[in-house]
């Protein structure tokens, strides 16, 4: 590496990110902690800009910053943090899997519920229920099959 350093403003600039995010990870263990110029400016490495790279790729993997620390700390122990990695993404995609899943059996009812109140006429309803069409469709859903408790 050519030895490059960075202020604050250039690195987050660099990855995208607010320079207080820069500060919240080194305060959170992410980043290792800045060097300072002798009026006390932050500077980074080439590392810094490397890990936070890291950790932007992660997160859009889905991974949490807690998940992300986890990793950090794994490869800090000299430990190889990839079947972790591997892991916590398979646990990512079947989450994500079960929400797609759920997502799809509610845009189903979502669907059917407009159905329904397509073949229902406009109401003016000046009540706290402010559209009795969504009351109307709410009752007619309920598990206990529309008795009032």
């Amino acid at each position: 590496m050519s030895g490059r350093t960075f202020y604050i403003g250039e690195l987050a600039r660099a990855v995208g990110v607010k320079p207080q995010t820069v500060r919240y990870y080194e305060r959170e263990g992410l980043l290792g902690r800045a060097a300072r110029t002798r009026s006390g400016y932050r500077l980074y490495d080439e590392e810094a800009l490397l890990r936070l790279r890291f950790i932007r790729a992660a997160q859009a993997l889905g991974l949490s910053l807690a998940e992300i620390r986890e990793l950090v700390v794994l490869s800090r122990e000299g430990r190889s943090p990839c079947a972790r990695v591997r892991t916590l993404l398979r646990e990512k995609l079947r989450a994500l899997d079960q929400k797609i899943a759920e997502l799809r059996a509610f845009r189903r009812e979502l669907a059917a519920r407009l159905a329904q109140l397509d073949a229902m006429p406009d109401q003016a309803d000046s009540s706290p229920y402010v559209c009795s069409l969504i009351m109307t469709l709410a009752r007619r859903h309920r598990p206990d099959h529309g008795k009032e408790g």
